[in-house]
């Protein structure tokens, strides 16, 4: 059935519609008008919000009791399916920015297409016999943000205040304890995964058509690498300090010193250590944080490097088919804050790196410019945004896992489960039995075949961004929108980014090269030493670009901070062991100019008389030896003095011994002995 005759056969039903409600404003006894709010017009289209109650209003309640009809049913004065015929209903609209109601503060309901919830109101308007233009309230601020409350918040207040709370209502285990009962479901809410195409391109066609002579700069960002220079600069500075602090300067000048330490740090860069031995424990401090930081930056640089050519000569296929997987490999995934789909994620999947949007264009927004990977979104709404302008620009979002559900679910309008005080639940029961002949006649399909097509902006089966161009150039009015506030300058700022995204894919083109985009953010498109990237090494490679390989600075900042602080406290250590020398009077005199001349002076003196010194030690080497050989000589004759003077005395001792026993022996001698000698 073409969109045309579909638009016509609503057509068809709006028009007896609004038949229906001038005979029923003109016949029908006013005491049947159960509603506060009076019918002011009967005119369909630009009808402005009649109750005007601040969203989230605490005990006010519009919700009117319709337990006299329960009597009728029972006495079987009317049946069921008829019993709200005359009766105006008092709803809740939610008139958000994306909703399904097209509304605007000051022209009220859009009179051309009013969106699909409308059409469905009028058409269980038509059938049912009540009226609701003319008495209804809206809720503009999704999920009631300005008073930061939740969805389900929103709804039981609704439920409570109006008789009926129009929007899509998933149904929930919390929801039901607060009270809520939903009608026939009219919307598909089955949660699913969504993500930015990753087209297979082949091995020929990834090749690299032309020599790329910078492909070597491409495995840091350019943040990277002007953060490292910088590091090289400030090493080869510390390392002088810290040759100054120990008294190492020489006669070199301040330049050419800085310039030769600058050379050492670039070549350390590199894992070629050049510093030497280092003397003194902050200058070892130094050398140590230095050949670590290079050996980290090197392997970085290595494996990414490694990673990117190998990559551009595979063919990319998506790897991710499945929320869990999403969860599993750690990709940051987009959410419509306080929604079930962003609810079931953060119960089921608490190890999840969810990202909470406000709204859904922001939820869509994080999805294309890389913050988020994934983003999780419901099949109904997916089927219109995948075709609109602001959500699917350029058509390159797709469905993962080929039509995979995460949760089946769907949602419908909401009532009060109250069966006694005001009997709500009538109108839920009404509500249900035309839903379900809606639904059987096929009204509902038809319906929904007419929203899709008005809401869709984007053919992605014929799209091409030269398209997109040609058909916004030249067709801004100049006229802004009331609710949105969209001028025309911000319409241009928005061809202009179109622009430059044009030129960025075909100078891809230009190169050989299929333009893809995975949504990886940079920080999660690592080689990782783990079970992780072993699973994701033995399947297919994703699709990105070259820059998304890049290390970005966040990524490699711990790095570098290690090496800052390594040199920080070396010059720190530097500065202390300094003081302490000066303080016990020990320091290391800084050499001045006179000290350096003479220095200097020596070194030519001690040039020029080597030869002397040798000569002058051969000499005093042979004075020494004749030295030796005449102290030997004279020990040898004093020796033989003494043993000439030895004997002699030997000699004297044995006469001196001969005359001491002969005077012993006279003094033994008796009286009689003396006088016979």
């Amino acid at each position: 059935m073409m969109v045309s005759q579909l638009y016509s056969r609503l057509s068809l039903r709006y028009t007896l519609y609004y038949y229906l409600v001038l005979s029923s404003s003109l016949f029908t006894p006013q005491k049947h008008h159960v509603a506060v709010a009076q019918p002011s017009s009967s005119a369909f289209g630009g009808e402005l919000a009649f109750f005007q109650t601040p969203q989230m209003t605490p005990n006010v309640s519009h919700r009117q009791d319709v337990c006299d009809l329960y009597d009728a049913i029972r006495n079987g004065t009317t049946e069921l399916k008829e019993s709200l015929r005359g009766r105006q209903l008092n709803i809740l609209v939610g008139a958000y920015e994306d909703s399904f109601f097209r509304y605007s503060r000051i022209e009220g309901i859009d009179p051309v297409y009013p969106g699909i919830a409308a059409v469905l109101l009028d058409e269980l308007a038509r059938r049912a016999g009540f009226t609701w233009r003319n008495s209804f309230g809206i809720n503009m601020e999704a999920k009631g943000e300005a008073y930061n409350e939740t969805w389900t918040d929103l709804l039981e207040w609704g439920i409570h205040a109006y008789d009926l709370s129009v929007d899509w209502w998933p149904r929930n285990l919390e929801r039901l304890e607060r009270g809520a009962a939903f009608t026939q479901e009219w919307y598909d809410s089955s949660i699913i995964l969504i993500g930015k195409q990753a087209k297979t391109v082949s091995a020929t066609t990834r090749k690299l058509s032309v020599t790329d002579y910078w492909n070597w700069l491409k495995p840091f960002s350019w943040e990277v690498w002007l953060t490292t220079l910088a590091t090289i600069l400030l090493s080869g500075l510390v390392f002088q300090i810290l040759e100054w602090l120990n008294g190492n300067r020489g006669d070199r000048k301040l330049l050419a010193w800085w310039t030769e330490n600058l050379f050492l740090s670039a070549i350390n860069a590199t894992q070629a250590y050049e510093y030497g031995t280092p003397k003194g424990s902050p200058s070892k401090i130094f050398c140590f944080s230095m050949a670590l930081w290079s050996l980290i930056l090197t392997a970085t640089y290595t494996a990414n490097l490694a990673s990117l050519l190998v990559e551009n000569q595979l063919p990319q296929v998506r790897v991710i088919q499945s929320l869990q997987e999403a969860v599993v490999f750690e990709y940051p995934i987009c959410t419509w804050e306080g929604t079930n789909a962003d609810t079931y994620v953060k119960e089921l999947f608490p190890d999840a790196i969810r990202k909470p949007k406000k709204t859904l264009e922001e939820m869509y927004q994080g999805l294309h410019n890389g913050e988020c990977a994934y983003a999780i979104e419901v099949i109904q709404q997916w089927l219109i945004n995948q075709r609109v302008q602001k959500f699917n620009p350029y058509c390159d979002l797709e469905w993962v896992g080929n039509g995979k559900v995460v949760s089946a679910s769907a949602a419908g309008f909401a009532t009060s489960t109250d069966a006694g005080y005001k009997c709500t639940g009538l109108i839920r029961d009404v509500i249900n039995i035309h839903m379900e002949e809606m639904i059987y006649d096929g009204f509902l399909r038809d319906a929904w075949e007419v929203e899709n097509s008005l809401s869709q902006e984007v053919d992605c089966n014929t799209f091409k961004p030269e398209q997109f161009l040609s058909s916004n150039i030249g067709s801004n009015t100049g006229t802004t929108d009331s609710d949105t506030g969209d001028t025309t300058g911000e319409r241009r700022r928005r061809l202009e980014v179109a622009k430059r995204r044009l030129e960025v894919a075909k100078k891809y083109n230009s190169r050989g090269l299929s333009v893809t985009h995975d949504g990886l953010s940079g920080t999660h498109r690592r080689l990782k030493a783990s079970s992780k990237s072993a699973a994701s090494s033995a399947g297919a490679l994703e699709g990105s670009s070259d820059t998304s390989n890049q290390m970005e600075l966040p990524a490699m900042l711990g790095t570098f901070f290690i090496h800052w602080a390594f040199m920080f406290v070396a010059v720190v250590a530097g500065v202390i062991k300094k003081y302490n020398r000066a303080r016990k009077g020990k320091d290391v005199i800084v050499p001045t100019k006179e000290i350096i001349k003479e220095e200097q002076d020596s070194d030519q003196a001690g040039s020029n008389q080597t030869e002397k010194y040798h000569e002058e030690t051969v000499r005093m080497k042979d004075e020494l030896q004749w030295q030796m050989e005449d102290l030997l000589f004279t020990f040898q004759r004093s020796k033989a003095t003494l043993v000439k003077e030895q004997e002699e005395l030997q000699w004297k001792m044995d006469q001196l011994k001969g005359v001491l026993d002969e005077k012993n022996r006279r003094d033994s001698m008796t009286q009689d002995d003396l006088r016979s000698l």
